[in-house]
């Protein structure tokens, strides 16, 4: 075809971009626009059930295929109520793909008092405005003419700096020709990369790394936005040398490592992580996020005359030379081609000391301090493993993973709710036979506060015939706020659910639903659960209940809201909450 219209090419060029599901929700200002995905073979509808859960789940989608997601809404109405989830997708550099369908050109100039709009004398591009801090690009189309490289300029925009990006495409620009020409050369998604700043940058890196004696590596979640995940990995094995990872940046390198020891995060470290850390004179730090949720409280604490920062985008040594337009991909390639193991310098691996037992380890209820690790030894190579923000996001750092672990939490944006349609993104992610990683099961662990936000997307997962298992720790209510401020305040309970109730309500017939429900109260009965081979070998839908004390939490939690001073921890005494009194221990060094 000479032509093709405006529509099809855009859903053409994002589905050649490695996207085969669009995620969203329907209104009248994009059905037409909607129409033409159909006319791409490989690319397929989903929808949601509201746009603020389709942004979530595009964001759940893209991380687990290490690609992009994309998230179609209408004009006004539709657009904001996404505007959230894509928030947190700028936040975290996750890379989301965000259509709208506009009014028309008329209907804008003529400042039309058209539904979905504001005002007396509506300016259409006000919700355009309103979003603009949440993208690093937009195509704002206004025309058929220049339309097409609009659109491709921004999609790389979007895979270069792993963030979203907006198109913005009116409802009369939907059919307009334009040309077909451009779909037969594939978009270069690769960043720009000034090769002398990355020979200079690889230089000063191995220098500052041969000279030093006790060197480490800290691997953060950036790692994995700019899919430099295999790059690591192998410069790992290379290097031979200690590794620790953050709460967000768990599961990147794998935890099986024999160099692996532990996630470091300040003062809410395991016991002696610390001290190992602290006793290196050199750390390469690469992707790092440096949030308070991610770095106990601003506790991880890594001097500059010790750190080689290798950012997502620059590179710095030791709190002296910067290098700009290096970035994270192409300086970890660099420097396993550079890179001489001999220079290396070798070391025994730091001996930690032993954790000592928690005070309620010999309870048969179901506690944090036993849960995390025991959900451990229940995944499996391969899982995609989704902690939602609360006592999930800080238990589970806490266990050791399988290798091959891919860790989901948004840590840094912490929007409650986040969890269940990243699920279902990441459980339709794992449908797709073109998803680049081995296939393992969707485990979600959400609590029964963050669940009520969202829980519309199970439905989703129903009709999708999808396989992930949830566990619901029902606690009743807000137990991460409780342990902030306000532990027995009426704001921090919740509307009790059944949750037997869930999956039929959903439409799945009642004896599946039946079979597809567990509750536990006990170790002993969630034990029998994780046995089950429909539980471990999911064929459909499965939800797990655990019930748990609403004023229990990970020791990981306290100790992060502790760090906020005398104060806090006062109030969470008083409460009744256990507060761990963190002491620096030594590691031993074999």
């Amino acid at each position: 075809m000479a032509t093709i219209p405006l529509g099809r090419y855009l859903w053409e060029r994002i589905h050649q971009c490695g996207i085969n599901h669009i995620f969203g929700v329907p209104g009248d200002f994009n059905l037409t626009l909607l129409d033409h995905i159909y006319d791409v073979d490989g690319l397929e509808w989903v929808g949601n059930t509201n746009e603020l859960n389709a942004a979530y789940a595009a964001d759940g989608y893209a991380r687990v295929r290490s690609n992009a997601g994309c998230l179609v809404t209408t004009h006004g109405v539709g657009e904001m109520s996404a505007v959230n989830g894509v928030a947190g997708a700028m936040t975290e550099q996750v890379k989301v793909i965000h259509v709208v369908g506009q009014t028309s050109r008329a209907m804008q100039k003529n400042h039309m008092m058209i539904h979905h709009s504001i005002g007396f004398s509506p300016d259409h591009q006000v919700f355009n405005k309103a979003s603009k801090g949440f993208r690093c690009a937009e195509a704002a189309l206004q025309s058929e003419e220049g339309a097409a490289e609009e659109i491709d300029r921004v999609l790389r925009e979007c895979f270069v700096h792993s963030r979203p990006v907006y198109v913005f495409l009116p409802i009369d620009l939907v059919d307009k020709p334009v040309p077909a020409k451009a779909l037969d050369t594939p978009l270069n998604l690769e960043p720009e990369v000034d090769t002398q700043s990355v020979e200079e940058a690889t230089s000063a890196v191995l220098e500052a790394l041969y000279a030093s004696k006790y060197p480490a590596l800290f691997v953060d979640c950036l790692v994995q936005r700019h899919n430099a995940v295999s790059e690591i990995k192998q410069l790992a094995d290379k290097l031979a040398i200690p590794i620790y990872a953050s709460n967000m940046g768990k599961g990147i390198v794998d935890e099986t490592h024999e160099n692996y020891i532990g996630v470091y995060n300040g003062q809410p470290s395991g016991t002696g992580v610390q001290s190992a850390f602290e006793a290196s004179d050199l750390v390469l730090v690469v992707g790092n996020l440096p949030s308070d949720t991610n770095s106990g409280g601003f506790t991880r604490r890594i001097p500059t005359e010790k750190a080689v920062a290798i950012n997502a985008e620059d590179v710095s040594v030791k709190g002296g030379k910067a290098f700009s337009n290096a970035p994270i991909k192409a300086m970890l390639q660099k420097l396993l081609e550079q890179v001489s193991t001999d220079k290396v310098p070798k070391n025994s691996k730091p001996k930690l000391p032993e954790t000592p037992p928690e005070d309620d380890a010999n309870s048969k209820m179901i506690t944090q301090s036993w849960i995390w690790h025991r959900l451990a030894e229940f995944f499996q190579p391969h899982d995609i493993v989704i902690g939602e923000t609360g006592t999930a996001s800080f238990g589970l750092p806490d266990a050791t993973y399988p290798a091959d672990t891919t860790w989901i939490t948004q840590t840094y944006y912490g929007s409650i709710g986040y969890a269940t349609p990243a699920a279902f993104g990441s459980a339709v992610a794992l449908s797709d036979a073109t998803t680049s990683r081995s296939h393992g099961r969707t485990v979600l662990i959400t609590g029964d506060g963050s669940l009520m936000l969202t829980m519309q997307e199970v439905g989703n997962m129903v009709k999708h015939k999808l396989n992930p298992i949830i566990f619901i720790i029902n606690n009743a209510g807000y137990t991460i706020e409780r342990v902030i401020h306000g532990a027995k305040q009426s704001y921090n309970d919740i509307v009790p659910f059944d949750y037997k109730h869930m999956l039929s309500f959903f439409s799945m017939p009642e004896e599946q639903a039946k079979a597809s429900f567990h509750r536990a109260e006990t170790k002993a009965e969630l034990e029998e659960v994780l046995k089950l081979d429909r539980v471990r070998e999911p064929k459909g839908l499965q939800i797990v209940e655990v019930v748990m004390d609403m004023m229990d939490v990970p020791w990981r939690l306290s100790t992060q809201v502790a760090t906020r001073g005398p104060e806090a921890i006062k109030e969470m005494k008083e409460a009744g909450f256990k507060v761990r009194e963190m002491q620096k221990q030594e590691a031993y060094w074999t």
